[in-house]
């Protein structure tokens, strides 16, 4: 039996680790994979969880929804199943000190109760509102997190129907029928509030929650767990006198150093952390990034709607050591600590792609990137998808028509708005006044002081300069490069978009193969052929194509 691949996003970075799997995925890097999500955030309408969970919403649309498969050497190859849950912080349940029921029963009661609470919690962190998360109170965040996944099993097994406890309960019934090929990856930060509180205890949580489902079942004692321990990278506002005071407990990020800190020494001596995981990868970051950047309010933003923080390079190396975790040899190898690095010059990290999945997938690494940030100007630009109203995927596919490729004319124009908004959210679009919106690479790159992989011109802010930018020369690599002959008369030499649409017409080997990548539906053969055809022309995987 083959393996079965589980993610554990939690809380707000861990969401954004999520969106960049969700964008390794896209570009190709989980080829025959069926992957379950889980994500978790005590924050319903935290921005940064729509956003990722709209992203996966839309992959799994591409990919054919529940009927989809997974394909290989293509885009989007994985298919992806997406689970929700949120605790149940409203109403009566809006804090601690409801949940707890502190203040019901016979005064004796009630003055044993609060005596126990106090003392491990102060009496502010009793009474802050929980429903924009765990403010940086983990010994809060474990002992409700755990509970919350434990109620929610008791839900489902007295027919209860809450949706985000169905959810999380079917989640649960696949971990423990993968058996001992389960492989379970848990995505959030160790310095914040909810991903923080909820990494140490998951694995018991699940564990235990099984077993209140049927008091039989059990997670296989073989069945792998990994976590990413994210130190701090970013700060933001510190919250000031009058908002301390109206909201009592806030997250400070000046504490997030000594938070980190804190939790790794904590990783590193636990014997129940030591004994659960089989890999934790510490993943962290020199210098800080400011989240509060142009907003002169002095007031930190908890949560909600408005925490829709940019992407970091930190959450790509997250994702990429998902990635190496799901491509382990099965072995009973002791739990391991995982370190590696990058050339850090001048205050700057200088990447290559050897540094995000080891040397022996850096070309694979490389080509799937690359084409896939080539795909985004073809559409984006050539095809004026970038551009408010515009569907730059149904303009290309009519484009194929025009060259006698009539294959994919009845791709519905929902599935082409699809490919087209997954790919704007990837790479970038034009608001109506042409300033550049950046995506989910462009942030990426944004966050790395020194030169990052690509042409630089390939990121520019500029509309103009942008929307020339000549996507054969993509890669610094002459060898790499295509349609860079300024000097030929012929429009296919100068043009990378000519050179690519030729090659589509004339060379037959960059047409789909339905047997090798696995492709049935219309819009994946689209794909295919894109990804074939520039595979074909940066010429990085030689004969493969």
């Amino acid at each position: 039996m083959s393996d079965k691949y589980f993610i554990i996003g939690i809380g707000g970075t861990g969401m954004r680790c999520i969106e960049a799997f969700t964008h390794l995925c896209a570009i190709g890097m989980f080829d025959n994979k069926e992957i379950d999500i889980l994500s978790i955030d005590t924050d319903t309408n935290n921005g940064n969880k729509g956003r990722s969970e709209q992203l996966i919403d839309r992959y799994i649309r591409i990919k054919g929804g529940k009927q989809g498969k997974p394909t290989a050497n293509s885009f989007f190859t994985a298919k992806l199943n997406l689970y929700k849950f949120a605790p149940e912080y409203s109403g009566s349940r809006l804090t601690y000190e409801l949940i707890s029921n502190l203040n019901v029963g016979k005064d004796e009661v009630k003055r044993e109760n609060r005596a126990l609470s106090d003392l491990f919690f102060d009496k502010e962190v009793q009474g802050f509102n929980l429903d924009h998360g765990y403010r940086a109170q983990t010994h809060l965040g474990s002992h409700l997190m755990y509970h919350c996944i434990i109620e929610a099993a008791r839900n489902v097994k007295d027919g209860k129907t809450r949706k985000e406890d169905r959810e999380i309960s079917e989640f649960l019934d696949k971990i423990y029928q993968a058996g001992e090929n389960a492989r379970v990856f848990i995505l959030g930060s160790v310095f914040g509030g909810t991903g923080a509180s909820s990494i140490p205890i998951i694995p018991k949580a699940l564990r235990d929650a099984i077993r209140i489902k049927d008091k039989n079942a059990e997670i296989h004692p073989k069945a792998m767990f990994a976590c990413s321990l994210l130190t701090e990278y970013f700060n933001f506002n510190v919250p000031d006198g009058n908002q301390k005071k109206e909201q009592k407990i806030i997250a400070d990020s000046n504490n997030f150093s000594r938070n980190s800190q804190a939790a790794l020494m904590f990783y590193q001596d636990d014997k129940t952390v030591n004994s659960t995981y089989k890999r934790m990868y510490h993943i962290g970051w020199p210098k800080k990034i400011n989240f509060s950047q142009g907003d002169n309010s002095n007031k930190t933003i908890t949560g909600g709607g408005e925490q829709k923080n940019p992407s970091h390079v930190t959450e790509l190396l997250s994702a990429c050591a998902v990635y190496d975790f799901f491509n382990l040899p099965q072995s009973d190898e002791q739990q391991e600590i995982v370190y590696k690095s990058a050339n850090f010059l001048n205050n700057s990290f200088y990447f290559e792609f050897q540094d995000f999945l080891g040397a022996d997938k850096s070309k694979e690494y490389m080509n799937k990137l690359g084409s896939f940030i080539a795909l985004s100007h073809i559409i984006l630009n050539s095809e004026k998808g970038a551009f408010v109203g515009q569907n730059g995927t149904r303009n290309l596919v009519n484009q194929f028509k025009k060259n006698n490729i009539p294959d994919y004319i009845h791709l519905p124009d929902e599935e082409t708005k699809d490919i087209d908004d997954f790919i704007k959210s990837f790479a970038f679009f034009y608001d109506d006044k042409s300033n550049v919106i950046p995506g989910w690479i462009f942030q990426v790159r944004q966050s790395v002081d020194g030169p990052f992989l690509f042409n630089s011109d390939s990121f520019s802010m500029e509309q103009n300069k942008l929307k020339e930018f000549h996507f054969g020369k993509l890669f610094d690599d002459e060898a790499h490069q295509f349609a860079n002959h300024k000097f030929s008369i012929k429009a296919k030499d100068r043009n990378p978009y000519e050179a690519f649409r030729e090659t589509i017409q004339t060379d037959t080997k960059v047409r789909p193969d339905s047997q090798n990548q696995k492709v049935e539906r219309d819009n994946e053969k689209f794909l295919a052929h894109t990804y074939n055809t520039l595979t074909k022309l940066f010429n990085i995987m030689g004969d493969k194509v």
